[in-house]
């Protein structure tokens, strides 16, 4: 704490009541100046009620700016018969006599007032202590740290490394306080992989008191060892799939002039010594070691490689003892509840840092040393189904979700994203577990899920099964389907069974991405919304039963704020023209809205469903 600074000359009497006298003075010309201001406001909504044309824009935010003080403090009856008197209900200009008059008083009152502040400053001033930074509370500090952070918790693509983050590493190292205090920025995230390492790192920083407290998310990261790779010569064909996939890559997208990482020879120079690794791994793999067409090199070369692929089935049995034994789930959940923001929970398929690792174009480095580490990394659920391999097991989402419960920690969103749904049935939780599961989500506010896969009949059973137990919760209030994979095809999700018999009056902000529904259901779910909702976004929605007209019917009684409408399916949109269909649903290239929006929205531009006009023969050429 720093020191007191020692007075010029110890405080007089005289001083003392000087001071005094100047808050007496100020406490004075605060009242006064209020009462200034309530005479005002009375002023000004005279002349609003009385001489309304009189008034300009000016004059009501004037009358805006003085507050509200009520109706009966405004116009008590004493200055009512006051007002009368002296004619300000009659005339505009007595009225502005009068404003003039008060405007002028209150002016010089507020140089009064700012000239005994300016002397309770100069007398008080020298009886201060010096203050610095050191001496804000850490509520303030880790305010001010958080503008230095920079930091958006609705983005999922900022909790990587960026400037305000490197900025807050800077700020640790100043002195202990600040290391003390800005802690609680340095990780928001916690992203996990099913291996030793992770866990012993996610567990480590759960129990570190200051960092625990900034951590907002944990990311379960769905890359998987895989039980495919157990004959060498596939694993060494499906690393030359990889390599020769990144060479052409880097080759036909020119990547090193997109990302400016090196010259054009060094470029062509990477991109030769590619694919001489990926000719000689094809020879590796289908030349029998016996028949003599090995050089030295390549038996070496081999035999390094057959050294890695037992590393790669040691690490796959490591993985699954984890899994298995559920001693994953079991640190995962632990730590979640030892953190007191850390209320988000990540399933990703698809992990941007875990890409960075599987890199081989990289400039200045050796090939080979690259592959030996790509060899080594996890694989995900889209280059599993890509490839024809065996399908990642999911369960342990349902597995990881649960744990979660069961170790007190209130989860308020999820938000899971896969490439494929995996092995069958891995997403349903065990009759068992069911009610206790659902019991978990009595606190979840958002839940999103998004799956860029084709399904089948069985897989979309499963989806509804375990959607319908993730979501059996009231405390709900912004919901995302997003079920937008390959194609135009739509999952024939059940929203009905999803969403249950529960009350949905928090559920304000909805996404229905590429699903298919029957009317009923949509206004069965419709009907358990709040009026009206914030925002409901619907895409490439094919509708099973029922009639767009009359969803559209259904969806502007909802009053939703914000619509978003865009290519529905079914019903009548199979069978209507283009150019009917792009005037009712589509947009016209600036970002308007289309005429089903506005006519969803109750926008008077639009007061007629546009699509029984269409039936109606009511359309007419502009």
């Amino acid at each position: 704490m720093a020191p007191l600074r020692p007075a010029a000359k110890a405080p007089t009497a005289q001083n003392f009541e000087v001071l005094k006298t100047a808050h007496d003075g100020l406490r004075t010309a605060n009242e006064q100046l209020q009462g200034l201001e309530r005479e005002i406001c009375r002023l000004m909504t005279v002349k609003m009620i009385y001489f309304p044309s009189q008034c300009e824009s000016s004059d009501r935010l004037q009358r805006h700016e003085q507050g509200d003080f009520g109706d009966q403090l405004l116009f008590e009856p004493e200055w009512l018969r006051w007002a009368a008197h002296n004619g300000l209900f009659e005339s505009v200009d007595n009225l502005g006599r009068e404003l003039e008059k008060i405007s002028t008083s209150k002016t010089k009152l507020d140089s009064i007032q700012g000239a005994l502040r300016c002397c309770i400053n100069e007398l008080s001033r020298p009886y201060l202590r010096d203050l610095n930074i050191l001496d804000l509370p850490d509520e303030l500090l880790l305010e001010i740290f958080e503008l230095v952070e920079d930091f958006d918790f609705d983005s999922r693509f900022l909790y990587y490394d960026g400037p305000g983050r490197k900025d807050i590493k800077n700020t640790r190292l100043v002195c202990r306080r600040f290391c003390d205090v800005s802690s609680q920025l340095l990780v928001r995230l916690v992203r996990v992989n099913f291996d030793e390492p992770s866990l012993a790192r996610l567990d480590e920083i759960s129990r570190n008191h200051n960092i625990a407290r900034g951590v907002r998310a944990v990311r379960v990261v769905l890359h998987f060892y895989n039980s495919s790779f157990t004959d060498l010569d596939w694993f060494i064909s499906y690393q030359a799939d990889e390599l020769e996939g990144q060479v052409d890559m880097f080759d036909g997208a020119k990547l090193w002039k997109v990302l400016n990482t090196t010259d054009e020879q060094t470029a062509s120079q990477m991109i030769a010594n590619g694919r001489a690794v990926v000719s000689r791994l094809r020879r590796l793999a289908s030349a029998d070691p016996d028949d003599g067409g090995y050089s030295e090199d390549d038996h070496d070369r081999r035999v390094r490689l057959d050294e890695v692929h037992k590393e790669y089935l040691i690490l796959l049995e490591k993985q699954e003892s984890l899994i298995r034994s559920g001693k994953f789930s079991e640190i995962v959940s632990s730590a979640i509840a030892r953190m007191p923001g850390a209320r988000k929970l990540e399933f990703s398929d698809w992990d941007f840092e875990s890409m960075r690792e599987r890199a081989l174009m990289i400039p200045g480095g050796d090939v080979w040393s690259a592959l030996h580490r790509l060899v080594l990394q996890p694989m995900t659920g889209y280059e599993a189904k890509k490839h024809g391999f065996e399908l990642p097991n999911y369960q342990c989402v349902v597995n990881v979700i649960d744990a979660a419960r069961s170790a007190g920690a209130l989860l308020n969103r999820i938000d899971i994203t896969l490439s494929t749904v995996g092995y069958p049935g891995a997403l349903v939780p065990a009759p068992d577990i069911r009610q206790e599961f659902s019991s978990g989500m009595q606190q979840l506010k958002e839940f999103k899920f998004s799956c860029k896969d084709s399904l089948n009949e069985q897989d979309v059973e499963d989806l509804n099964e375990f959607l319908s137990a993730c979501l059996d919760t009231s405390s709900l209030q912004k919901l995302s389907l997003d079920m937008r994979g390959e194609g135009d095809e739509t999952a024939r999700i059940d929203v009905g069974r999803v969403m249950g018999s529960k009350s949905r009056k928090e559920l304000t902000d909805i996404f229905l991405g590429q699903i298919a529904i029957d009317l009923s259901m949509l206004v069965r779910l419709l009907e358990r919304l709040p009026e009206p909702i914030r925002c409901l976004h619907q895409y490439n929605v094919r509708l099973l039963s029922g009639t767009w007209k009359e969803a559209l019917d259904a969806l502007r009684e909802k009053r939703s704020r914000v619509m978003l409408f865009r290519t529905p399916q079914g019903a009548e949109c199979d069978n209507m023209s283009r150019e009917d269909y792009e005037r009712i649903f589509g947009e016209d290239g600036y970002g308007n809205r289309s005429e089903a929006e506005l006519y969803i929205t109750n926008r008077r531009l639009l007061e007629a469903n546009p699509l029984r006009a269409l039936e109606g023969g009511l359309y007419t050429e502009n």
